[in-house]
């Protein structure tokens, strides 16, 4: 019983450490923050290494420079330093969130491949009963086939014999007015001529009554004379 107690109290204890530990560590970078760290890094480094160039040229105008030429070269390998471990820590931050970023990439596939599993599945079962489907509709269609040429055949026969049935009243028709075309031109002849008398006698008429008015004009012009001259003598 005695042990079991320091067990337990040994377990609570490295639990509370633990957690301890765990609010004291910040977070990890983003990926983002990350590069951005590794590039203030490298900026820091190119920065040391203008300042040093800068100083060095300082000093060596200097005409005493005692310890100046060797302080520069302290501050400057000590800002490298600075930028190495900068960017060297977010070189390693960015290993970091890409492992995370693919580890959680890789458990939300695993979290939803029983879900796709079943999606593809029911993918395959509407594939297999679309292509049930056409496959039905094709025999059907085969079946079909053997009618609908048949209708067809009956069709093109039917309009065939319409056809056949037009051209053989044309015929006929043909053949009357073939047979009566000489009574026909009999009847033409006759009509011609008895318009002809009608136009002769017509024009017979209109001689007539222009005569007429010509001698009823020159007797009206005869008897003005007479009346003229019976006028004179008295």
């Amino acid at each position: 019983m005695h042990i079991r107690n320091l067990l337990a109290f040994g377990l609570m204890l490295i639990h509370g450490l633990a957690l301890a530990q765990t609010a004291d560590t910040p977070p990890p970078l983003s990926l983002e923050e990350a590069r951005a760290q590794r590039l203030r890094g490298k900026a820091l480094k190119d920065e040391a290494e203008k300042k040093f160039v800068a100083e060095k040229a300082a000093c060596q105008r200097k005409a005493i420079a005692i310890n100046c030429l060797s302080s520069a070269k302290e501050r400057h390998i000590a800002a490298r330093k600075e930028g190495d471990a900068m960017q060297q820590a977010g070189h390693k931050a960015e290993r970091e969130a890409h492992k995370r970023e693919v580890e959680a990439k890789a458990a939300k596939r695993a979290a939803e491949a029983p879900g796709l599993e079943v999606k593809q599945q029911a993918d395959v079962e509407r594939f297999r009963d679309k292509e049930a489907q056409r496959a039905a509709e094709r025999e059907r269609s085969l079946a079909e086939e053997p009618a609908k040429a048949a209708s067809r055949r009956s069709k093109l026969a039917a309009e065939k014999a319409a056809r056949q049935a037009r051209v053989e009243a044309q015929r006929k028709e043909d053949a009357k007015v073939a047979e009566k075309a000489p009574e026909n031109a009999r009847k033409r002849v006759e009509r011609e001529r008895a318009h002809a008398e009608r136009v002769k006698k017509i024009d017979e008429r209109a001689r007539n009554y222009a005569d007429l008015l010509k001698r009823r004009e020159a007797e009206e012009a005869a008897r003005q004379a007479a009346a003229a001259g019976e006028s004179s003598a008295k």
